[in-house]
């Protein structure tokens, strides 16, 4: 996972998390922030089912140009879209939170996530 989305995994017990932060100048209270709680791109992998399929879930920071054409991708590729929505009040910028989840394969999910993230410029191209 960490390859493919160029994260690290920031735990992996219970479930498997892999995240890396967008770079964007997002700004709360007139502050720039460059934490992981604003500046998220994390995916989730639960254990495997008798199938092989994992529950999977995905959370980023969005921008609001980029919420039609993420959630378009994602929905491309079979991924319901869970959420989007604010976590911070006062903050300068038009951002939000998205949330996805699925049923499937994990490194599938991991692929179609990052996919649909590079599509839209997210992610930055795979190297």
């Amino acid at each position: 996972m960490t390859k493919i989305i160029g994260g690290q995994v920031v735990t992996n017990k219970p479930a498997c998390v892999v995240q890396t932060l967008r770079k964007l100048n997002v700004k709360i209270l007139g502050r720039r922030s460059k934490s992981p709680l604003t500046l998220p791109f994390a995916l989730l992998v639960e254990s495997r089912d008798s199938r092989g399929r994992t529950l999977n879930l995905g959370e980023t920071v969005i921008l609001e140009k980029e919420i039609n054409p993420f959630v378009s991708e994602l929905r491309k590729r079979g991924i319901k879209i869970t959420a989007i929505h604010n976590h911070w009040l006062f903050q300068s910028n038009p951002f939000k939170y998205i949330h996805w989840e699925s049923i499937d394969n994990p490194v599938s999910f991991v692929e179609k996530s990052a996919a649909a993230a590079r599509a839209v410029g997210i992610l930055p191209p795979k190297k």
